[in-house]
């Protein structure tokens, strides 16, 4: 365990001065340095016990992390818990960057909040080539990629089956990052084209050839003109070239 830690992790030391805004007890806790270890906490176990639930926490969400966990001052001395510590993470949805943990052992009672910071790669979808306005992004359009977490903003795509059969709103430069906000869904009903037109008369279902007088994406309403009476109603999309009349 000490060999994987030290490849792992990185202890960043501290000056004791810093211990009153870290460290919260319910009784004094600062024992002598000339105390038995066999009295003391080992500060090692606190530490086990953040990388171990930070490994669990990024499991297949991080790519290639890296665990930084600070190391409090030699001069601190805990008296060894007697029962299982408890820890509570403060983020528990986050996965990268800076963290805080609270350790808390029941008996004797103390508490001690240790900090880490977790680096690594988050995956992305990105675009391949140049998409226009408008455009349905299709297959060879993007593709995913792991980048650094600090250049990956929030909204980003993670799969690419979110963005294939889209639109873009605007248009998209190559090796661009796509973001939810960037993306449409896709018209199930085009302007001029042919539509199925379908209206319900208490249980019976009567179907009738319309034109598309509106583009229209799935629940939306569009106007239609229907060919027998050349009526001009309004109907929800429900399917491709399909409509109905509510």
């Amino acid at each position: 365990m000490h060999s994987l830690l030290k490849s792992t992790i990185k202890y960043l030391p501290f000056l004791g001065i810093a211990l009153s805004t870290s460290l919260l007890f319910s009784q004094p806790t600062q024992a002598s340095q000339n105390g038995s270890d066999s009295e003391n906490q080992p500060m090692q176990v606190l530490y086990d016990m953040v990388l171990k639930h930070l490994k669990q926490k990024t499991d297949q969400k991080i790519h290639n992390p890296t665990y930084d966990i600070r190391k409090f001052s030699d001069r601190l001395r805990l008296p060894r818990c007697q029962k299982p510590l408890e820890l509570e993470d403060k983020a528990p949805q986050k996965t990268v960057g800076r963290m805080t943990f609270k350790l808390q052992c029941p008996k004797p009672e103390w508490k001690i909040f240790v900090t880490a910071t977790v680096e690594g790669d988050l995956p992305v979808v990105i675009s391949t080539k140049g998409i226009l306005k408008q455009a349905v992004i299709q297959p060879g359009d993007v593709k995913q990629v792991f980048m650094p977490y600090q250049k990956v903003r929030r909204g980003a795509l993670v799969n690419v089956e979110r963005a294939v059969g889209m639109r873009a709103k605007r248009a998209i430069p190559p090796n661009t990052i796509l973001k939810v906000r960037q993306l449409q869904p896709p018209y199930m009903v085009f302007e001029d084209n042919n539509v199925t037109i379908i209206t319900r008369v208490g249980n019976i279902k009567v179907k009738s050839l319309g034109i598309a007088l509106k583009n229209g994406v799935k629940n939306q309403q569009i106007p239609v003109r229907n060919l027998s009476s050349q009526k001009i109603v309004k109907g929800i999309v429900i399917a491709p070239n399909t409509v109905v009349i509510p």
